[in-house]
């Protein structure tokens, strides 16, 4: 199978030769230790680097140089070369390409001074939140077909709306306000045929539902502190949406590494409908080359019998 099929398999829940595997990003310094490099990473090291990790898919957000500009209004508008980089690697290589794209919550924080005003903003029913969130999806919806039309097989609505402990705001004022607006970004999306991811950090167990209901795709991140946990999302979004992630970065580091990736196969990719990766999605130099290829090695080699 080709990268893009392989994704594609697990997405729609049917038969892969193998456990697709994918990453937003991988730093500089991971690429440097992992091919040994003395001078600065290339384009082509970073391929290679994808390449020896089995990689499958990537992740790409607009160029932050070029993609906002401040209106009289305070909203940010993407200017054409936003995805560049998505763009090349598009055109250069086979990976399965998603573009990452605010959410409604996570892009209308972006337009205050700072997150505590935000939610202070939310808590006090500021007039304008709801006419700033309608804009930005207005927003979000053009700069993914904009991603779209450049070739991405995908959308990744990035919406860190949970830490820890649960939702930064209530689940009721997410209902309300914002989970009407993700539906919307994913409809519209979906009309160009692809598929619609979902990532958020942190603790949805109150929300998982409604991001179900919103009619995504697959989730990314399952940034649970238990495999009992990441198997109840399993088993509430099976058949129906497709889990991305799940492996946390410090495992990497520990020398039973290979054994976390077991359980959480174990529970995550029987049936389909799993893409391997880790729950934060970038890998940096934090992570080191020889945990993190013993990890992708095990993972090539797993078959679900």
């Amino acid at each position: 199978m080709t990268k893009v099929e392989r994704i594609m398999a697990a997405i729609n829940f049917e038969r892969t030769d193998r456990i697709p595997k994918g990453e937003f990003y991988l730093e500089d310094g991971f690429v440097a230790g992992l091919l040994e490099l003395k001078e600065s990473v290339t384009f082509r090291d970073r391929i290679e680097a994808c390449e020896r990790c089995g990689l499958d898919a990537l992740a790409f957000s607009p160029s932050p140089f070029s993609a906002i500009s401040s209106s009289d209004s305070g909203l940010r508008s993407e200017k054409a070369e936003v995805w560049e980089e998505l763009k090349r690697w598009r055109e250069q290589t086979d990976f399965f390409i998603f573009a990452i794209i605010d959410g409604p919550f996570q892009g209308t924080a972006k337009l205050f001074s700072s997150f505590t005003n935000y939610l202070l903003a939310i808590a006090q029913g500021d007039p304008m939140i709801p006419e700033l969130i309608k804009e930005g999806i207005a927003t979000n919806i053009k700069l993914g077909l904009n991603a779209l039309a450049l070739g991405a097989h995908a959308i990744i609505i990035a919406d860190d709306i949970a830490y820890n402990g649960g939702t930064f705001i209530s689940p009721r004022t997410l209902r309300m306000n914002f989970f009407p607006g993700l539906r919307e970004q994913v409809e519209v999306l979906q009309r160009a045929k692809v598929p619609v991811f979902f990532h958020a950090d942190g603790d949805l167990k109150m929300v998982v539902d409604d991001i179900i209901n919103s009619g995504v795709n697959g989730l990314h991140s399952l940034d649970f502190p238990s495999l009992t946990e990441i198997a109840n999302i399993r088993k509430a979004t099976e058949k129906k949406v497709c889990l991305m992630g799940g492996y946390d970065l410090g495992w990497f580091e520990e020398e039973t590494r290979t054994n976390r990736a077991l359980e959480l196969l174990s529970v995550t990719a029987k049936g389909g409908g799993y893409i391997f990766g880790s729950s934060a999605g970038i890998l940096s130099s934090r992570q080191s080359s020889q945990g993190v290829m013993d990890v992708y090695q095990f993972v090539n080699s797993y078959r679900d019998e």
